[in-house]
């Protein structure tokens, strides 16, 4: 009789079935195929935000610019930085001046999604007053009420694949 008690207790003892596996498995794969997207455009965003820091001799060269002249350079060469095609690096084909603003064209080792398109740096200054420091719109971002946008937006960049403060939300009255 006791033999027959413990063969019971062993026998609910197995483990899980090859159903309950498998729903296990189905589960994670789901999952694994929602997060795969967000992983994949996160690392396009860390992509385009390394380029956007090479951008930082174009807005040096502008704002002294403006401190000097109260006027914002238009092109590269008034500006005193190197052509457009020789400001490159690892996810830049190119930086060029365009009446004050900066446009960056992705490319070289950039993720194929955005590769060739433009990320647009647009100066902002205070109406009416030249004294005032010059702040930097990125991408669709607007200016605050009170500031104005210098030169023309061309950020061509899914707005998906573009770091939260170029995406143009909120902002003031622009």
């Amino acid at each position: 009789m006791q033999t027959r008690y413990r063969d019971s207790a062993q026998s609910q003892t197995r483990g899980f079935t090859l159903i309950e596996l498998m729903i296990v498995v189905a589960a994670i794969g789901i999952l694994a195929t929602m997060a795969l997207p967000t992983y994949h455009d996160r690392i396009i965003r860390t992509q385009v935000e390394e380029a956007l820091s090479l951008s930082g001799i174009a807005k040096r060269a502008i704002n002294d610019f403006y401190a000097a002249n109260r006027a914002f350079p238009v092109d590269n060469a008034q500006a005193a930085i190197p052509a457009a095609e020789k400001l490159i690096g690892n996810y830049v084909a190119g930086i060029r001046i365009d009446d004050g603003a900066v446009h960056i064209r992705l490319g070289n080792k950039i993720n194929a999604h955005v590769d060739g398109r433009t990320l647009s740096l647009r100066p902002a200054v205070v109406s009416g007053s030249p004294e005032s420091p010059v702040s930097w719109l990125c991408g669709h971002d607007r200016p605050v009420e009170g500031m104005e946008g210098i030169g023309e937006n061309l950020t061509s960049i899914p707005e998906r694949y573009l770091p939260l403060n170029c995406r143009g939300w909120g902002g003031g009255g622009g």
